[in-house]
């Protein structure tokens, strides 16, 4: 029942669709009763609607049997929403070991910034005055499309034009064209009701931005004042 596999019990193997085998592969697991669990991208053969169910489902049998779990993963969002401590990998490499919470708010680098966020963090060009000591000339701005003010005055501003609005209901999204390689990403609140190619001005609010060096590492906020 956990599972959603009561319906299915008269099915022979061969029967089954890739998800409904993976809910079964998770089942034998949950009966060996071990002392860890590995669970490789277990929901990747899911449904939308069912990887969320399971995600919950996952969630209160971690609770329940208070094992460890160690769960590999492409889907930032299962691992926010499941994990108590997250490894990032990239290419083989740790990037940075954290809970989500410290990952989302102090990413050590421009990779961990721009995987943990949903949509991902903006990455803009961006200059220092002279007689700051930075270990290197190229720097980035970081700030998270929930950060931004659309419309709205702020510390700094840039101004371009819509490219497209997807609007989801509660929120919308809007991409912004400034003349970058990739659209700056804006989530709004409420329907957003912009003509596309209008004009638009963006607000960035300076405690939420980041800085990146021109290795990626984070630089810390204090260092400009």
């Amino acid at each position: 029942r956990i599972l959603q596999l009561d319906r299915l019990l008269d099915r022979k193997p061969r029967e089954l669709s890739g998800g409904q085998r993976q809910r079964v592969a998770i089942g034998r697991a949950i009966t060996r009763d071990p002392r860890v669990f590995l669970f490789d991208e277990p929901l990747s053969n899911l449904d939308a609607a069912l990887r969320v169910q399971m995600r919950i489902e996952i969630a209160k049998l971690h609770r329940r049997l208070d094992a460890t779990m160690i769960y590999v993963t492409h889907d930032q969002v299962e691992a926010m929403t499941l994990a108590d401590r997250i490894v990032v990998l990239d290419a083989g490499e740790v990037r940075q070991v954290g809970t989500p919470i410290e990952l989302y708010q102090h990413p050590a680098n421009r990779f961990v910034a721009g995987f943990i966020g949903s949509p991902k963090m903006n990455f803009l060009p961006a200059t220092y005055p002279k007689g700051i000591a930075i270990p290197h000339e190229a720097v980035e701005v970081g700030v998270r499309p929930e950060h931004l003010r659309l419309g709205e005055p702020a510390d700094a501003s840039v101004e371009g034009r819509v490219l497209a609005v997807e609007r989801l209901g509660a929120e919308s999204w809007v991409y912004v064209d400034l003349g970058l390689d990739d659209p700056l990403v804006v989530k709004h609140a409420g329907m957003a009701d912009l003509p596309p190619e209008g004009a638009v001005t963006v607000g960035l609010p300076a405690e939420a931005c980041y800085l990146f060096d021109g290795q990626g590492r984070s630089l810390p906020r204090a260092a400009f004042g």
